[in-house]
């Protein structure tokens, strides 16, 4: 019978005091989500809760019975419209947003959706490959003017995004479909992991043979040791028969 063993946990960082990262894993709902929250004060953290709470109402209790993809990509659109309002409302988070990477499983298929550049990662066979697309300016311009990677590591600007949840009317999704084979791990992280780790030390570590609490935890102090400049949270799913 397919499961799908998980396990999830956030860290402040090293450098931050506050964590704008929120998360939620559950089983019941076949459903998992990282956010990371960016604004003035603590309203990143507002940002990123709500998109989670948000999203996590809507695929419990939908209006009509969607297929996964449109599922994700409608509960992330009620969840931008939800942060605007709560923004436009309170001053004091005005220009308030979160990305958003969220992961919907119906064995063996996966559905991912994302907006930022929070990631999700497919771990199989021995290679990392990247399922999310990051909605960066950095990106944008690699795939536009075909910028190398030394070039992309070393641009000014890397962590300006084009596009989050609550600081546009029209919010643009990006979705993914994956169908799963046994042993396949998949990642969702912020990019408080992603950045400080990179690809090559992400695959180092879901390349190890150990429990899946044991490799998050792993990642998490990965990050740290990297100078952990940004809050990290990280979700792993691993799938077997």
């Amino acid at each position: 019978m397919p499961t799908l063993e998980a396990w999830g946990t956030t860290d402040a960082g090293v450098v931050r005091q506050n964590n704008e990262d929120a998360w939620l894993l559950d089983p019941a709902l076949c459903l998992a989500i990282v956010a990371d929250g960016m604004g003035g004060a603590s309203c990143g953290e507002v940002a990123s809760a709500l998109a989670v709470e948000i999203v996590s109402n809507y695929v419990r209790k939908p209006p009509v019975p969607w297929p996964p993809a449109q599922l994700l990509e409608e509960a992330i659109q009620d969840a931008n419209r939800c942060v605007l309002e709560r923004a436009n409302r309170d001053e004091s988070c005005s220009g308030m947003g979160s990305t958003i990477v969220a992961a919907l499983w119906e064995l063996p298929r996966m559905t991912i959706a994302n907006v930022g550049d929070s990631r999700a990662y497919l771990w199989r066979a021995g290679a990392l490959s990247q399922l999310s697309y990051d909605q960066t300016l950095v990106n944008e311009l690699r795939l536009r003017f075909g910028l190398t990677e030394e070039e992309v590591s070393n641009f000014p600007h890397r962590n300006v995004l084009t596009m989050a949840v609550g600081t546009t009317p029209n919010l643009l999704v990006r979705i993914h479909e994956e169908t799963l084979t046994p042993g396949d791990q998949v990642l969702l992280c912020s990019d408080g992991l992603s950045g400080p780790m990179g690809d090559a030390e992400i695959a180092s570590v879901l390349s190890r043979l150990a429990p899946i609490p044991e490799l998050v935890g792993q990642l998490i102090e990965g990050a740290k040791a990297a100078g952990g400049p940004d809050n990290i949270t990280a979700v792993l799913l691993r799938y077997s028969e």
